[in-house]
């Protein structure tokens, strides 16, 4: 003699069926979104980089521009002394340290544009493991878990 089964009640597997498909849902929607992150990271960080690049050519150019001052002024006398050439010179370090800064700057942004491809493929066996189980698996469940669901609600009109 089978002893009966006893089932009252599949609404603990219902809440858990739609709990899954709502875990799928929004796992779908971290996957898209963090495929689309790291697209916009990758052209953002190309972005800065010709940015810096072009702000090194400005820098250059105007450090350029400072040093010509300066010398134009010190080659100009002012009777038999030496004119006051404090301002130039000021001009000059700012551009240096202007021209230093951008380099600084494009120097850093080179190294996580190298650095990002890395980190990428690190997240990407995780990623693609992660997005197979809720592309693949999570519906094979979803679906084993239907059937199974309306054999118990069966199995409960029977008895």
């Amino acid at each position: 003699m089978n002893p009966a089964a006893n089932v009252h009640d599949v609404d603990g597997l219902t809440m858990f069926q739609l709990s899954l498909a709502h875990f799928q849902e929004k796992a779908k929607d971290a996957l898209m979104n963090i495929d689309m992150d790291l697209r916009r990271t990758q052209d953002w960080l190309e972005g800065q980089y010709a940015d810096w690049q072009a702000e090194i050519r400005k820098a250059e150019e105007a450090l350029q521009h400072a040093m010509l001052e300066l010398k134009r002024k010190k080659i100009m006398k002012v009777g038999d002394r030496a004119p006051d050439t404090s301002e130039e010179e000021k001009m000059v370090k700012k551009c240096k340290y202007r021209l230093e800064f951008a380099e600084e700057k494009a120097e850093k942004t080179k190294h996580w544009l190298r650095a990002f491809p890395e980190a990428i493929l690190d997240y990407e066996g995780p990623g693609r493991q992660l997005k197979t189980q809720v592309e693949n698996v999570v519906p094979t469940m979803l679906a084993f878990m239907t059937q199974k669901i309306a054999a118990l609600e069966s199995y409960q009109k029977m008895g």
